[in-house]
């Protein structure tokens, strides 16, 4: 009877244990792969292989990536929650500002990744620069010999008669705006920042408002151009590159470029941020984004890749490559005055 009553003990107390032990591990968040989240289309399909899948191989970490639209209240409901499911991730400028200033973005951790590798206006607080994206004034060779190309020139309907295309908001039309009048790339947001240089930009527009087919989605300049139905357009780069492959003659003017980053970041609280660092340093290096460009004409913001021969060999469109031409886009500028110009314009259009 001692005997058995000593083992109908031991079971007990190991019964107990295991159940004491099963409750730890089912409290203790399970680890999970890497997630990576960009805007997909060709991109992310050629990034997968040479940036995610890249890492992965050199590391021994494994990588999943997804895709989203830019929609920033997935991430702030996330953060919220405590539930992150998502761990590095492409942002536009104006969200990665408001996100970092919110909370639901790390701060990058600079002792990982190495900061001066990145072009100017490459790093941010919260984010890394992946790629630089950016506008042009563009037409169809094939129906004008010798279109303009300055802003200065767009605006002299007399000289360069037909339609004219802008994206329907205020950022970087209100830019283009000033360009046209005169104002320097270096003084357009001191301009801007003022009621009087605001109803400036407006009043410019205005001269040629009845001549402006306006545009919302990146295919539409270069659709409206190619139809004829505009003469000359404002369109993304890297689309009137596209064009260009596909047989299309349409100037790249590299003295109208109006352009920004988009960036990597880690979402705060991710389980995985340790990580998601060190893959940013190592997807942001030179190496890996030489590779990406055997396959896809990227923009990089990292500075020795930017003026790599080969890459630029590969990729004649590359934007990063006429940077100090252009105009850099203020983020800071439309975080703080986005949501008021938004109304002044669209009031201004409905006119």
């Amino acid at each position: 009877m001692p005997m058995l009553t000593c083992t109908a003990k031991s079971k007990t107390l190991a019964t107990a244990a295991f159940a004491l032990a099963a409750l730890s591990l089912a409290g203790t968040p399970h680890a999970r792969d890497l997630m990576i989240v960009g805007f997909g289309g060709g991109f992310q399909d050629n990034a997968r292989p040479h940036l995610f899948q890249g890492y992965a191989k050199a590391t021994g970490q494994t990588v999943k990536d997804d895709v989203y639209n830019g929609e920033m209240a997935k991430v702030y409901s996330m953060v919220k929650a405590k539930d992150v499911t998502w761990d590095v991730i492409m942002v536009e400028a104006p969200e990665l500002v408001r996100g970092c200033e919110d909370g639901v973005f790390e701060k990058i951790d600079w002792s990982v990744v190495k900061k001066d590798k990145f072009i100017p206006g490459g790093t941010s607080p919260c984010g890394a620069g992946s790629v630089l994206w950016g506008v042009t004034l563009f037409y169809d060779q094939n129906r004008v010999k010798d279109g303009p190309d300055t802003y200065a020139k767009l605006w002299d309907t007399r000289t360069y008669p037909g339609k004219r295309s802008f994206r329907n908001g205020p950022k970087m039309t209100l830019e283009i705006a000033l360009l046209a009048d005169g104002v320097a790339p270096a003084d357009v947001y001191k301009v801007l920042a003022t009621p009087a240089g605001q109803q400036r930009a407006f009043d410019k527009l205005d001269q040629i408002k009845k001549d402006v087919v306006w545009w919302k989605s990146g295919t539409q300049p270069v659709q409206l151009v190619g139809s004829g139905e505009v003469a000359y357009a404002v369109g993304y780069t890297g689309r009137i590159a596209r064009a260009n492959d596909g047989g299309a003659k349409y100037p790249l003017l590299w003295k109208t470029l109006v352009y920004s980053v988009d960036y990597w970041a880690v979402v705060k609280g991710s389980p995985n941020a340790k990580e998601g660092m060190k893959m940013i340093d190592w997807i942001t290096d030179a190496k890996p984004l030489v590779a990406l460009s055997e396959t896809w004409a990227v923009s990089p913001a990292n500075a020795e890749a930017a003026a790599n021969p080969k890459l630029r060999e590969k990729n004649p469109a590359m934007l990063s490559a006429y940077a100090s031409q252009g105009l850099f886009i203020d983020t800071e500028f439309w975080v703080a005055n986005g949501e008021d110009l938004e109304k002044k314009f669209n009031a201004w259009v409905a006119k």
